[in-house]
């Protein structure tokens, strides 16, 4: 279960949540558009058309989730995933969205 925000600037960007008193990544391994829908829809963001991208460079800091697993259904907070921090991903596969 997810239980931090995440967050996005804009509709496009990578994506980032908040766990532990740190924003942090998410790994791209097995990151389908369904799990991107789940994230745009719990930032309030448009989802009809969402979209995992690659196009946003890597982040910083802590990367706190991989494998993540949506329905697409979902909000993100109820999306299963290996952890917090739990992963096998370095920054070059931080997940972009595009929420349209």
């Amino acid at each position: 279960m997810i239980i931090a925000g995440p967050r996005l600037f804009g509709n496009r960007g990578r994506l980032e949540v908040y766990y532990n008193g740190q924003w942090g990544t998410v790994c791209d391994d097995d990151f389908s558009n369904a799990d991107a829908r789940a994230f745009c829809r719990s930032m309030g963001k448009p989802y009809a058309r969402a979209e995992a991208i690659q196009e946003f460079g890597g982040g910083s800091g802590p990367i706190h989730l991989d494998d993540v697993n949506c329905d697409g259904q979902q909000k993100a907070m109820f999306c299963r995933h290996s952890g917090w921090g739990v992963h096998n991903c370095h920054h070059n596969e931080d997940v972009g969205l595009n929420c349209q």
